[in-house]
């Protein structure tokens, strides 16, 4: 008989009390179960064999048998549930728990981790809130621009150094003035539909990416693209570029099918990168390794990531955490992020390539003077707004910024004369849990000034849409920029094609912006960008536009359920590169 069947008859026998003597007759038992003697004296063994219950039979008609339940029933259906996750049978898992999500949550985060399931290697990890559609041409937060970057491959990537190296293209070139650059394909590549990838795929696919307004920064220097052969791909531009090569190794310029980016694509996405989306839903997203990638294939078969509501959950397995020390708060940004003092955890801890910065809307009706910028730039500090959040325990994982980012020599500005200030102010923040901590904590700073303060906050989408189109109100604005793993590139894209920052700048200071960073393009090659940048930077500050306040520290905890994993630029594990001796 099967343990689901079995189960059914150890709960009609639970009324009767659990870890506890009971004597009573085997007929009774049968009258409790429903069924016979002959066939209640069977289930008795068999639960007896599981360990269930202890069953000691007395000789004789109508003796008073001993039986000792010997697990409650909620612990033996989560003990099932778990058999069935590891099978990877989740429905059977949450039928277990009677439909109970919580209690499934919680078993999806304490067996969190990697399983090897019919010799096939599986992730399974849970996350705070439902991804949104992984495609590259939209506007995206970390975790999802991590999650394109295993999905897809762009002509080229470009690594720690600025170097760009193969993936799509094996080989490349440009002239000697940067205005033509040539990429040659790998022979028979692959989307994950089999369809081919080929020049001019990947040429049409450009053609269009141009006519797309989020691309209009990036590309309007791009005057052609063609596919002269079939593993020929030729960029034509209007302007040099010594950095073009690390502009196409952007997660926005990954090479994917062209009837995905038309607003009326409606099936599922297909990528060209190691793993294969094979389901995605508002409660799990499901990858499997491409078998046809142009690369080592990935050493992981299968990863689920579970949409889990973190506010109820609170026990978990892998956890990936921004915190100081494990006595810290976190985070609320990446995997799961309640705190876990276990001492067996295994960490791995950086510094991120980023920063979380308050802007000034140049662009609000009531935005503030320079003076005034000046003045609240002497008043709202790092080491202030760190104090606030310990007030108010909402402390996370942090450095003190004075740059943008910590590689940077720190900004060092006069302090303001004190001047008036408004007697109301407000400010916008989109939905990550810091960062409207953050927000709050400069609210309540400014409170202890007799200003009245509103704190807005919006989703990513909502913030960056009323930034584009110059209708964000709020004097004030807090924000992060982080580096992907094309640190170089992704560096200069931060500050060229960051709708918010754009548009909080104010006119002048935008056109300066942008014709600085064209220049930078034109002139310096793509491994001196961060030193290009720098000055850049330095100088929104020192024109006290922007205020650096925090950079995040990331800290990943495995708890001994993956071995020797790396954490990436997105503070995710590398899960391609997981894998088991066993």
């Amino acid at each position: 008989m099967s343990d689901l069947n079995l189960l059914r008859y150890y709960t009609r026998l639970t009324p009767l009390g659990v870890d506890q003597e009971i004597k009573v007759a085997l007929a009774d038992v049968a009258n409790t179960l429903f069924t016979s003697t002959r066939h209640a004296r069977n289930l008795l063994g068999d639960m007896h064999k599981e360990g269930w219950l202890s069953w000691e039979p007395k000789v004789g008609r109508n003796q008073r048998s001993s039986l000792r339940l010997n697990i409650d029933l909620k612990d033996l259906k989560l003990q099932l549930a778990t058999k069935r996750v590891e099978q990877g049978k989740y429905e059977k898992a949450l039928s277990i728990l009677d439909n109970d999500e919580r209690a499934f949550g919680l078993l999806l985060q304490s067996t969190s981790g990697a399983s090897i399931r019919e010799g096939r290697l599986h992730i399974q990890l849970t996350y705070k809130r439902p991804f949104e559609k992984l495609v590259p041409h939209q506007l995206h937060r970390s975790s999802e621009r991590y999650l394109i970057r295993q999905i897809y491959c762009c002509l080229v990537s470009s690594n720690f150094d600025g170097e760009l190296q193969p993936q799509l293209a094996h080989h490349w070139q440009h002239d000697e003035q940067a205005l033509e650059w040539t990429f040659y394909l790998r022979p028979a590549l692959t989307f994950h539909n089999g369809a081919p990838i080929n020049a001019q795929s990947v040429a049409d696919l450009f053609n269009r990416l141009v006519e797309l307004d989020h691309y209009h920064p990036d590309l309007s220097h791009l005057e052609s693209v063609t596919a002269p052969m079939d593993h020929k791909v030729v960029f034509r531009l209007s302007q040099p570029d010594q950095g073009f090569g690390g502009l196409l190794s952007g997660i926005k310029f990954s090479i994917q099918p062209l009837a995905q980016v038309e607003q009326s694509h409606q099936g599922p996405v297909v990528g060209s990168g190691v793993f294969e989306v094979i389901e995605h839903s508002n409660t799990k997203l499901c990858l499997q390794a491409f078998e046809q990638y142009y690369a080592c294939r990935a050493l992981t078969d299968l990863v689920t990531i579970w949409q889990l509501d973190e506010q109820e959950l609170k026990q978990k397995k892998l956890e990936n955490e921004q915190a100081n020390d494990p006595s810290s708060q976190p985070c609320h940004y990446y995997l799961t992020s309640e705190h876990d003092t276990t001492s067996d955890s295994v960490q791995h801890t950086r510094i991120e390539d980023g920063c979380m910065f308050l802007l000034f809307n140049q662009r609000s009706s009531n935005a503030l003077s320079n003076d005034q910028q000046c003045y609240l730039s002497s008043l709202i500090t790092p080491e202030s707004t760190h104090q606030q959040l310990e007030n108010s325990r909402n402390t996370f994982g942090s450095e003190h910024a004075y740059n943008l980012l910590p590689q940077w020599h720190k900004v060092i500005r006069p302090i303001a004369e004190s001047v008036s200030l408004p007697k109301t102010l407000s400010i916008a923040v989109y939905d990550y849990h810091a960062l409207v901590n953050c927000a709050y904590a400069i609210a309540e700073q400014l409170a202890k000034l007799d200003i009245d303060v509103a704190v807005n906050v919006y989703s990513f989408r909502e913030l960056n849409h009323l930034s584009e189109s110059h209708q964000l109100k709020e004097e004030l604005i807090v924000h992060n920029i982080n580096l992907d793993d094309n640190r170089h590139a992704s560096a200069f894209s931060s500050l060229f094609h960051n709708p918010i920052l754009q548009a909080s700048i104010g006119d002048r200071a935008q056109k300066w912006l942008c014709e600085s960073l064209k220049h930078l393009r034109q002139e310096t090659p793509l491994e001196n960008y961060l030193l290009a940048l720098e000055p850049i930077a330095s100088s929104l500050i020192n024109q006290y536009l922007l205020l650096p306040i925090f950079h995040h520290r990331q800290t990943l905890r495995f708890h001994g359920v993956l071995k020797d994993v790396a954490l990436t630029n997105w503070g995710w594990p590398d899960i391609r590169n997981v894998w088991s001796a066993d």
